[in-house]
């Protein structure tokens, strides 16, 4: 299921986007909390999440289901303009996941 998105060391989609809890994660094996109206993991200080390191992610190997199928080249690709405009007035920090994708475009394989 994990996606082979080149992040070389890129952290923004744990840094700048809220992640979710899907229905086939267990609430029990994290740190979550409710916000407006979805499960989701909390967050440090900074806003970054709460299972961020400065080595990536703690929980790589039971990150929840929307890390694993994350692909910031395709949510870049597939989100419409507007749609991305609309995102970015609610969480300003979400143009640096957007960025992410549109520099890693080439390495997608269709």
């Amino acid at each position: 299921m994990r996606n082979s998105v080149p992040c070389n060391g890129c952290t923004a989609c744990c840094k700048h986007d809220r992640v979710f809890l899907g229905p086939k994660d267990n609430p029990k094996a994290y740190r979550w909390h409710v916000e407006d109206g979805y499960a989701v993991l909390d967050r440090a200080a900074d806003g970054s999440c709460a299972y961020l390191t400065p080595t990536g992610c703690g929980i790589h190997e039971t990150a929840p289901t929307i890390c694993k199928r994350m692909d910031c080249r395709k949510l870049f690709i597939q989100t419409p303009p507007h749609v991305r405009e609309q995102r970015e007035k609610q969480n300003p920090q979400m143009i640096h996941v957007y960025i992410a994708g549109a520099e890693r475009l080439t390495s997608l394989k269709e």
